[in-house]
């Protein structure tokens, strides 16, 4: 008990924002994380996904990949202790809104943000 207590008045927030609604058009957006790039990841709801991102070392970038949505962080994004998440999603033509979970750890903790596209 005293340790989530410690943790819930401690921790930080690897995602700024903890979550984000985008339209049904196919886009891409920005964050910046303190993540590590090699724990990007993406889930669903159940926790299907994938925890292994590419790294193309040609770019210097890691990706995921999960359904309709992509994370990428490139390594010469770093600036401040901070990267550039790039977070894309395909076009929704699925008639319902839809959501999934990217996550990832810096040195010390564990974190995900949910990302909402809604339906067209």
């Amino acid at each position: 008990m005293i340790a989530a207590a410690v943790c819930i008045c401690s921790c930080e927030k690897i995602f700024t924002p903890s979550s984000m609604t985008l339209s049904a058009e196919e886009q891409s957006v920005t964050i910046e994380t303190t993540i590590r790039p090699e724990s990007l990841g993406i889930s669903d709801y159940d926790g299907n996904g994938t925890n292994l991102p590419i790294y193309d070392e040609e770019t210097k970038t890691y990706t995921v990949n999960y359904t309709w949505l992509t994370a990428s962080i490139a390594d010469s994004s770093y600036e401040n202790g901070r990267y550039t998440l790039v977070i894309s999603v395909q076009r929704n033509t699925t008639g319902k809104s839809r959501t999934l979970y990217i996550s990832g750890m810096n040195k010390n903790f564990q974190d995900s943000m949910i990302v909402t596209q809604k339906k067209q």
